[in-house]
């Protein structure tokens, strides 16, 4: 476990490197820091920390892609997929096999250049293609400042390693819990920042001569937000040790609804103010939308917990809950 004044160490260093304004790769930034060492002594810890304040500084920088591509090359075990890019279910159509050819259709993080693409065909294969034979289109989304790409075309069979059965489906759904978990952190870094921004902005406005923070009306608002973020926040932390899928499901669910939850309760509080350009907040807002979305957003995923606790009818402990 890491040490109180390393993780501060940790936590600054981190900072930096999120806001830097640099066109770098952020795996070459890292790799100054020597963060593969850091990742290896305390993976929970470093993710955990990395992804939170990805969330609390809304940087751009794409952390996700290499993690996922990471969580599929080990559940694959094979070290050659370290490197490659993760293609993510496209809104305008799967990628499918048929007469021998492969059709892709898949988001993406970073342009795949030379690295070996991975999708998932039919819900039970994996495809790893040569990611200079698709083309890569930049993607109009709600947040314009995270980048995002489709991915599409058509690769000969024989261009195509097609990975089948229960090992493609194990290493897919390990990959998901490991990026749900890592949302999940992303996403409780932006309900902490927005709740603590709220707060102190409800001490600082004063309206019939006295900070709008003493009004109840918004109290309740913010004590509302921060009860579901502190739980988010635990669960997330639950889930990183844990590493079981249902901890990610449920954590990612319970972060989407908190991070939703305290932008709405935010956006009253700053009033009309929140609405600027000028001001940060819908940088935030934004964010939480997009990435609410990935790997499943909290309400279709509220739907499958649901659907489970139903059918198994058994309740998981996740850690206290």
């Amino acid at each position: 476990m890491m040490d109180t004044d390393t993780l501060d160490m940790l936590r600054t260093s981190l900072r930096h490197v999120l806001t830097e304004a640099t066109n770098v790769p952020l795996a070459d930034r890292l790799g100054e820091l020597g963060w593969d060492e850091v990742v290896a002594d305390d993976p929970v810890t470093a993710l955990h920390t990395l992804f939170t304040l990805k969330g609390d500084t809304v940087s751009s920088a794409d952390a996700l892609g290499p993690r996922l591509a990471a969580a599929l090359a080990d559940a694959l075990g094979d070290p050659q997929l370290t490197t490659a890019t993760v293609g993510l279910e496209s809104p305008f159509g799967p990628s499918s096999l048929t007469d021998g050819s492969l059709t892709v259709d898949a988001v993406v993080f970073t342009p795949p250049s030379d690295n070996p693409v991975v999708v998932r065909v039919d819900g039970e294969h994996l495809a790893v293609v040569v990611g200079s034979a698709l083309t890569c289109t930049r993607l109009t989304t709600t947040d314009g400042e995270l980048a995002q790409f489709r991915l599409t075309g058509t690769v000969p069979a024989a261009q195509v390693q097609c990975i089948e059965g229960a090992t493609a489906s194990i290493a897919w759904n390990a990959m998901v819990t490991h990026g749900r978990w890592l949302l999940a952190c992303e996403l409780v870094g932006i309900a902490q920042h927005v709740t603590a921004s709220a707060a102190q902005y409800t001490g600082e406005r004063i309206q019939y001569g006295k900070p709008i923070g003493t009004f109840q009306a918004l109290q309740h608002r913010i004590a509302t937000a921060h009860v579901l973020v502190v739980g988010a926040a635990r669960l997330a932390e639950h889930a990183g040790h844990s590493g079981d899928e249902w901890s990610a499901l449920v954590a990612k669910a319970v972060a989407g609804q908190a991070a939703e939850t305290a932008c709405t309760q935010a956006q009253q509080c700053y009033g009309a103010i929140g609405f600027t350009w000028e001001h940060e907040f819908h940088h935030y807002l934004r964010r939480t939308y997009v990435l609410d979305r990935l790997l499943g957003d909290w309400r279709s995923l509220e739907r499958e917990i649901g659907n489970e606790l139903m059918n198994s009818r058994h309740v998981p402990k996740i850690g206290m809950l």
